[in-house]
């Protein structure tokens, strides 16, 4: 052993000394966590936490830092696209975001919607979800303009997404694959470098999959993709070339950094174990910020999360790179919101210099030692669904949503008993934040042109409809194949039940109803201030207004509904319990509720309703709250 070696381990020893001395007693493993992906993280990583990790998670040999600014072009119609685009382009925007196409039918539309966009230059990233007759329609249209071989980015779909978020699809699955397959060898006989295959690991995220899971399973059908894809006859290098991975970007920042850095990993596995690992390219990556964890109350603070966000995908070296508006998640969406996104790529570029760094989280012990946990961990799952059947198998049993469902339910578990804090929604709740009624129903609903369109049974059928009627037909399955049923994932944003609450307290006030509860406090200020504070923004959270009010104007109402008695515990020990007795004699309908743990001996005695404490179910409690006050709703 070295003297350098013997050095370092007494420096850790000082270290971890001085750290259990100022924890006063407790030991250093105290402060380890672990994380919804199983990964237990410690206080301090140094050099030895590398010890047996071979940094191949590094990006130094990507070529550009910089990403593509890919941000959403919403409009209905193809004037209004044409317009948002011209708008974009203007400010710096050079990848465009769509995947509302319902009402983009012929080819005039089309060649509105998209006369702006200068085809050497711009790059595009179109998820044409169920309207895959779009995809031969514009392909032809660059042909015919001689443009074809200009196109630049991603125009395709995930033959998985009406499965994964509806349980079912109109169109069979070997359907799908078949067009997928031909469409890619249409790309190749023209020399079209598009990619059609777009992997949405973005629905787990939805659905509240950890990191761990939406890579796992992202991966492990464009496995089953990959492999349907060969058995049509389409060559592997054919098939990688035409992959685009799209994953959504969570709140955990060191984690999500890990998770893309993880996923060229795993890709390089991939391709390794398919014999493509000289010839492939690298992972094309594109992200998006989550709607999983934003709120619609305080909705600035989505300004915050999205930015975190955003650096954190950057930082693990995404391709192109969506930043939805911090309003996106409201029924009004405004052009503040549309404007700081976009800008938000600039401030990360310009005043970040994020697009001068390749890797910047390189060397990091955390993030190191983290991004090779998580990809050893995702490499074994992903081996383990494969001797099981492969994904497909494991969905139609419904393991892959049972295990998504799993993480869903402990993180609401989590944020019901506020573990996790959601700023503006059950903390710090601005009780004079409002929102429109309709606001949770925000899904504009178009009218459904497609069943109107021209049948078609592939992509070459497709072809030659659209060279003939310059329209986008309608894709249909020609065999009697029973159509595929599985339990769909649900997704959802984390805060909503939450928000519900808010609403129903919002629309009861708006009917002149007295959602309000009183708050009895004890001794002087300083005794009952924090109890006080904490019980103020419980209540806050759900709708309900605060009222302090003395002992004796407690007497004087008789339409109180319910009351909480706050103070410290030397406080209640002085209470006198006949003041309470007497109230809930004058006023049957009075729910009384004391704050602070280890309030038993009180709550018996005079038979109060319960105790706030700070390790209660939050989000039940406010439910029977509203009930009592008489707000209705589901």
């Amino acid at each position: 052993m070295g003297d350098g070696q013997t050095r370092e381990e007494n420096k850790w020893e000082v270290w971890k000394q001085e750290a259990e001395k100022a924890l006063r007693g407790k030991t250093l493993e105290t402060l380890q966590k672990v994380t919804y992906e199983g990964i237990r993280i410690k206080p301090i990583y140094d050099e030895t936490d590398l010890k047996e990790t071979i940094l191949t998670h590094s990006l130094k040999n990507k070529l550009d830092p910089s990403w593509k600014i890919s941000q959403p072009i919403n409009g209905e119609y193809a004037e209004d696209i044409q317009e948002k685009i011209k708008n974009s382009k203007v400010r710096g925007q050079n990848s465009f975001f769509l995947n509302s196409f319902q009402n983009l039918m012929k080819k005039e539309e089309v060649q509105t919607a998209f006369k702006h966009l200068d085809w050497k230059n711009d790059s595009i990233f179109w998820d044409v979800g169920s309207h895959l007759g779009l995809i031969p329609l514009f392909l032809h249209m660059r042909t015919e303009l001689n443009q074809l071989k200009d196109l630049q980015g991603t125009i395709g779909f995930d033959p998985y997404e009406n499965i994964l978020r509806n349980g079912e699809d109109s169109l069979s699955l070997s359907t799908k694959l078949d067009f997928l397959a031909d469409t890619i060898k249409w790309m190749s006989e023209y020399d079209c470098k598009t990619r059609c295959i777009l992997m949405k690991g973005n629905i787990y995220n939805d659905a509240g999959a950890n990191a761990k899971q939406e890579l796992v399973y992202t991966f492990s059908h464009a496995l089953e993709v990959i492999n349907e894809l060969l058995n049509r006859q389409v060559p592997l290098q054919q098939i990688v070339n035409r992959i685009t991975f799209s994953f959504g970007i969570g709140s955990n920042f060191f984690m999500e950094i890990a998770k893309f850095r993880a996923a060229h990993h795993i890709w390089t596995s991939l391709m390794n174990a398919l014999g493509e690992a000289n010839t492939s390219p690298g992972l094309y990556l594109h992200a998006v910020t989550s709607t999983y964890n934003k709120t619609i109350f305080d909705v600035h603070v989505n300004l915050l999360r999205t930015t975190t966000e955003s650096f954190s995908a950057i930082s693990g070296g995404v391709d192109e790179l969506t930043i939805l508006p911090f309003d996106s998640v409201l029924d009004q969406q405004t052009e503040l919101g549309e404007r700081i996104a976009r800008n938000t790529h600039f401030i990360l570029q310009e005043e970040s210099l994020l697009s001068k760094t390749n890797d910047p989280a390189a060397g990091s012990y955390y993030i190191e030692s983290l991004t090779n946990e998580l990809s050893a961990r995702v490499w074994e799952e992903l081996k383990e669904i494969e001797d099981k059947g492969g994904f497909l198998k494991q969905l139609i049993l419904g393991n892959v949503q049972t295990e998504i469902n799993k993480i869903a339910e402990q993180r609401v578990h989590d944020m019901n008993y506020r573990k996790n804090l959601v700023i503006g929604t059950n903390t710090f709740a601005n009780p004079s934040d409002q929102v429109s009624d309709n606001t949770l129903h925000n899904q504009k609903i178009y009218e459904n042109k497609e069943n109107t369109l021209q049948p078609v049974f592939s992509f070459h059928e497709a072809m030659q409809f659209v060279c003939k009627e310059g329209t986008t037909p309608r894709l249909k399955s020609d065999s009697l194949e029973s159509s595929l049923r599985v339990e769909s994932l649900k997704t959802t944003r984390l805060v909503e039940h939450f928000e519900k609450l808010r609403i129903r307290a919002l629309q009861a006030k708006r009917k002149g109803q007295d959602i309000k509860v009183g708050v009895v406090t004890f001794g002087k200020l300083k005794d009952y201030k924090p109890r006080l504070d904490y019980i103020s923004g419980i209540l806050f959270s759900g709708g309900i207004d605060v009222e302090i009010v003395s002992k004796e104007e407690t007497t004087r109402n008789e339409k109180t509904r319910c009351l909480i008695l706050c103070g410290s515990d030397n406080c209640y020990q002085s209470i006198d319990l006949t003041f309470i007795e007497r109230l809930k004699a004058d006023n049957q309908k009075l729910h009384l509720f004391i704050t602070g743990s280890g309030q038993e001996e009180i709550v018996n005695k005079v038979q109060l309703d319960g105790m706030i404490t700070s390790n209660m179910n939050v989000y039940e409690f406010l439910k029977n709250i509203q009930n009592i006050l008489g707000v209705s709703g589901n």
